[in-house]
Order: structure tokens, then C-alpha cells, then sequence
């Protein structure tokens, strides 16, 4: 008698225990937290003159003014440069577009009939998405198998888009953080989701548990060896449930009622999403998530900010024009989101330290300088010690594509067997982010 995978994780009253959930443990120990990845974008370039670190001659650090509310983290800061959006330089579409597009996939666009700002049209991305294949290495939480919020992502096209499940497969971010919230921990007729989540599946696992005591007595000898790794597999997922009961994972209080595309409830959004995805990372219930701090159009001002212009045009002026400092105050901005979630995840103990030790974190954005349109030397910012790089520096390149670091991102979270990601044309191997 042979029995799948489906039939010995079925229980008899045809529940299926999330299989997600069980394969991100088969091959962990029980103690090791779970590894994790998030992806940060903001916009149409940045604002060079303030953005990029000093490295002095002792190995530290100097921030630049868009950063300085960093300054408390930058032990676990690694700045880049040198790396080419190279994926983006041709293609439908126009250069925002492109670039959105390949940020994550590493693939050229596909052509299609959504207009960008200077009238050219262009389709979806082309590939599936480093957070989507991350799922394959790190395994899905116990509530969703990624996360995608937004602050103000307003456009539904390609514009708008940064995670892809594959070609022409967006999955569009949630702007609402009560939205966020419902997915997350809503659960009808309940004040604690998450002990509901929990008690339903050791109900569950408690039923499949006398069942298969029961088919153990009718397998042959040579196949009892694969039930006992389905049963130490099911004993591990009781184990990460125990740990969600000791790690206190209680439901936190509703987010307000807000506009998620008024553009002045951006500074109340931003910190709830951060929030309440830094719960749903140390609860298990998410292990990778994007975040858009608006989309590539961004046609919008930030008053609460004292930017009172439209963000794309202000980063299209040139170089000596001075309203165009204004956009290295929308950096300053979220770099004090991207403080605000360091401070979160490194507040949140996971196993001997930290869910930020645990967490890597990637900031891009999908062109280098928004005057120029450029995709060289590209302005991205790693953080968290999940990818188990040399942190507290920035490190140069030159001319390398970012597939290459999109590879990276694979292999240092655990994807071994990875040699190339996105299209193959733009991917010559695995970066050096340790020495």
C-alpha cells in the first residue's frame, strides 16, 4: 500500500493541514526561527547628494543627511553600489515601467497596453519574483505565503507592481491596513484569532495523528520509514505552534478607519503596515512580504512632509536645481520608515536574538536618478542579518548586474541549488557580500 503526501496529511473529516505550512518545517530544526525576506521600494531614483554613506578610513560609517535617522542601525546596514538594473535598459515601455517591472524578476517586460508618463505603452512583468521563488526556499507562515502592502500604491498596472507569481501574474499591494489586518488575524466570533488558528490545527494534527496510528498497522516494513518522517514532520509543526503560544502572539488592537489613497493618510499608514507586518513575521504568520511606498508614477506631494510638489516631477528637475533637495527629504522619509521597522523586528526575540537577525531587508528603487532615467549604478540598501552578510559598511561593484544579487538573495537564505535567477542573459553568479 502506497500513500501520498495529500492522503497521510488528510484527516478524516477531509480537513487538509496547510501543506505550505508543513514543507517551510521539514527540513528545519525545531529550534531554528525561520528565516526571512522583505522587500522595500520607493520611487523614481534618489537624491544623490544626500543618499550615498562615507566610508572612512576606519571601516565606520558616515551617513548622509537622507539617512541620518538611521544612524542607531548602521551596524546592520550594507550600502551597494555599482550594480545595473541591466534588465531594464531596453524593453517595452517606458523606463519607470521597466524598471518596476525587472526590480524583483530580472526579466525585460512584456509588451502590453498600459500607458506610462511619456505615452509609450507596455504589459506586465515577465517572470516570477525573488520574494515568490524565496517561498520555495523559505517556506510559506501559517496565514499567507507572502504579504504585498502598500502606502499609497496607487496605480493597478505595471506601474504599481513590484511581486510576481509569474509572467503576467501580479500580485497588486494592499494599501488598507484594516484589509491587512483582516487577512491576517480576523477570525468570525473570535477576540483571538491566532488561538483559534492554533487550537483548529492541533485539532487537526491530533486527527491525523489516530489515523495514521491506525495505517501504520497495515504498511510493509520498507515504507514505515516514510511514515515516521511524515510523523516527526507533523511533531515539528506542534512544536512551531507551542512556540507561537510562548511567543505570546496576541491579536493587536484593529487599525482606525483611513483613506488608504489620500495621500495625507501616508503618515499614519506607513507605520501601521510596518507594524503589523513586524507581528506577522515573529508570529510565523507571514516570512516574506514587499513593501511600496507609493508607485513609479508618484504623482502625488507629501505635505505632511513640507514636500508640497508633485514627487515624480521634483525628481526630474536637474542636479542645480534647489527644489529638487526636495526629494532627498522623501528618502529622509522612508528611511525613517525603514528605522521604524529595524527597531521593531529587533525588539521581537526569535530564538537566541532577534526576528531581525533573522529578517533580511532590501530598499530599491527602479531608476538610479529620476532626471536621467538611468538604471546604472543602482542606489540599493541591504539590512537585517537574515542573508548572514559582513554589514556596517557599503561595498562598490562595477558595471555588475543586480541579477546577480537577486541571486544572492536565494542562496544566502538557504536556496543552495540556485545558480541563476531571472533571465539567464543578465545573471553571471552569486555576489560577495560577505568578504
Amino acid at each position: 500500500m502506497k500513500l501520498s503526501r495529500r492522503a497521510l496529511l488528510r484527516s478524516g473529516t477531509g480537513l487538509v493541514v496547510g501543506l505550505p505550512f508543513f514543507e517551510s518545517l521539514q527540513a528545519r530544526a525545531q529550534t531554528a526561527p525561520p528565516r526571512r525576506f522583505i522587500a522595500l521600494y520607493s520611487p523614481n531614483g534618489v537624491y544623490p547628494q544626500s543618499w550615498y554613506p562615507t566610508q572612512n578610513p576606519d571601516g565606520s560609517l558616515t551617513l548622509g543627511a537622507s539617512h541620518a535617522v538611521l544612524e542607531p542601525h548602521k551596524s546592520r546596514l550594507l550600502y551597494l553600489s555599482g550594480l545595473d538594473l541591466q534588465c531594464a535598459v531596453s524593453g517595452p515601455g517606458e523606463q519607470h515601467q521597466r524598471g518596476l517591472g525587472g526590480l524583483l524578476s530580472g526579466r525585460t517586460i512584456l509588451a502590453g497596453n498600459f500607458v506610462g508618463n511619456d505615452g509609450t505603452t507596455a504589459g506586465w512583468g515577465a517572470g516570477i519574483t525573488v520574494d515568490q521563488e524565496l517561498i520555495k526556499v523559505l517556506g510559506a507562515g501559517a496565514r499567507a505565503a507572502s504579504l504585498q502592502l502598500g502606502v499609497h500604491c496607487a496605480e493597478r498596472d505595471v506601474s504599481g507592481c513590484l511581486s510576481y507569481a509569474g509572467p503576467s501574474m501580479p500580485l497588486l499591494p494592499e494599501n488598507d491596513p484594516q484589509n491587512v489586518y483582516t487577512a491576517l488575524f480576523s477570525n468570525s466570533g473570535s477576540a483571538d484569532a491566532l488561538a483559534v488558528l492554533r487550537h483548529r490545527r492541533k485539532s487537526v494534527l491530533d486527527t491525523v495523528l489516530s489515523e495514521l496510528g491506525l495505517v501504520e498497522k497495515r504498511l510493509a516494513s520498507s515504507e514505515r520509514a516514510r511514515l515516521d518522517a511524515h510523523l516527526t514532520m507533523i511533531r515539528d509543526v506542534e512544536t512551531r505552534l507551542d512556540m507561537m503560544t510562548a511567543l505570546n502572539c496576541t491579536v493587536p488592537a484593529q487599525p482606525p478607519t483611513l483613506d488608504p489613497l489620500a495621500v495625507p493618510s501616508m503618515e499614519q499608514i506607513a507605520p501601521l503596515q510596518l507594524d503589523l507586518l513586524a507581528l506577522a513575521l515573529s508570529c510565523d504568520l507571514t516570512r516574506i512580504a514587499t513593501v511600496c511606498f507609493s508607485d513609479a508614477k508618484d504623482h502625488i506631494p507629501m505635505p505632511f512632509i513640507n514636500v508640497n510638489g508633485d514627487v515624480h516631477n521634483i525628481s526630474h528637475l536637474s542636479d542645480d536645481t534647489a527644489d529638487r533637495a526636495q526629494l532627498g527629504t522623501r528618502d529622509a522619509w522612508v528611511a525613517s520608515q525603514l528605522a521604524h521597522l529595524i527597531s521593531r523586528l529587533d525588539a521581537l526575540a526569535d530564538g537566541s536574538g532577534t526576528v531581525l537577525d533573522h529578517t533580511l531587508i532590501f530598499w530599491g528603487t527602479e531608476v538610479a536618478k529620476g532626471n536621467f532615467h538611468t538604471h546604472e549604478d543602482m542606489p540599493f540598501v541591504l539590512a537585517g542579518g537574515g542573508g548572514g552578510f559582513t554589514m556596517g559598511r557599503a561595498k562598490a561593484f562595477s558595471s555588475v548586474s543586480h541579477n546577480n544579487l537577486l541571486l544572492t538573495f536565494l542562496q544566502a537564505l538557504g536556496g543552495t541549488g540556485y545558480s541563476s535567477f531571472g533571465d539567464p542573459a543578465f545573471c553571471t553568479g552569486a555576489l560577495d557580500l560577505v568578504g
